[in-house]
């Protein structure tokens, strides 16, 4: 039996299945099938006697008379002995050489297997080809059969020829353009009865006091001093920073303070000193 032929020569040599398939590129789970007979593993024929010439080869024994034997032990007939080196048939080719390599097997294959794949997308071009004219073309020849003749389209009757006179549709009266009216402007708010705010522009710093009685105040806008001095009370105060606006008061609770827009009310509680220093988004308590 084949499978013994080449088991017995493996194990002399002390070669392993997976030394085998590193060697030829054949996969161990094939070369344990030819060694054991198991047919219902192995592909087709015209692979597996690749498979034995090409482990034969590897083994230096005959490998022809090796591919022989199997196809006698297959079909029970034996090849035409000839001293011409047997071509292995690879699906979809020409007869080819024997196998140098295993990779010279697989690369076969492959080939074998990219030029069917090639051969059955052409066949489905065409299929798609040949369904779009008739598509096309059939589905236009049913919509003029479907179609109406002209001749059979319905023909407004001819027997009255008195028709009504034509009524002279006046044209709509166009409207006198309206010119625009302007909005009256806004009455300017009085200083008095609410503070005035300062303009909040992205990034600023906004921060207006509003003093109910004397209140000394230092203020600091960006690391400079902009401001020093002694407010009266009914006085309203505004001040603003880049990055950062810092105030302080000697008497919190003569000061009512508005951060961009926003009313945090009294600084304080009467007689405290505190210092805020307002940022584009907090504010934190100094003193």
């Amino acid at each position: 039996m084949v499978g013994n032929i080449l088991r017995a020569a493996r194990e002399e040599r002390g070669l392993s299945l997976k030394d085998i398939e590193n060697e030829t590129s054949i996969r161990a789970l094939y070369i344990e099938a030819i060694e054991k007979g198991k047919q219902d593993v192995l592909p087709s024929e015209v692979y597996v006697k690749g498979f034995i010439r090409n482990y034969a080869t590897f083994l230096g024994l005959d490998a022809d008379a090796l591919a022989r034997q199997y196809q006698e032990e297959l079909h029970g007939t034996v090849e035409e002995k000839t001293d011409k080196v047997v071509p292995v048939a690879v699906p979809g080719k020409e007869e080819h050489g024997p196998f140098t390599t295993g990779s010279d097997f697989k690369e076969r294959v492959e080939k074998s297997h990219r030029t069917q794949h090639i051969l059955i997308a052409l066949g489905i071009v065409i299929g798609l080809f040949v369904g779009s004219i008739y598509y096309f073309f059939g589905d236009d020849a049913v919509k003029k059969r479907e179609q109406p003749s002209p001749v059979s389209q319905q023909v407004p009757s001819a027997t009255n020829t008195t028709s009504a006179p034509a009524v002279p549709v006046p044209a709509p009266a166009v409207a006198p353009a309206t010119p625009p009216v302007s909005a009256p402007p806004s009455a300017p708010a009085d200083s008095a009865a609410s503070p005035k705010q300062p303009d909040s522009k992205a990034g600023a710093v906004n921060v207006t006091a509003k003093f109910n009685d004397r209140c000394w105040m230092h203020v600091i806008a960006d690391g400079q001093v902009i401001y020093e001095g002694i407010v009266d009370a009914g006085q309203m105060i505004s001040w603003k920073g880049k990055d950062r606006v810092t105030v302080t008061a000697g008497n919190a609770g003569a000061v009512d303070i508005v951060y961009n827009g926003r009313d945090l009310g009294r600084l304080g509680n009467v007689g405290d000193v505190v210092e805020k220093r307002f940022t584009k988004d907090k504010v934190e308590t100094g003193i």
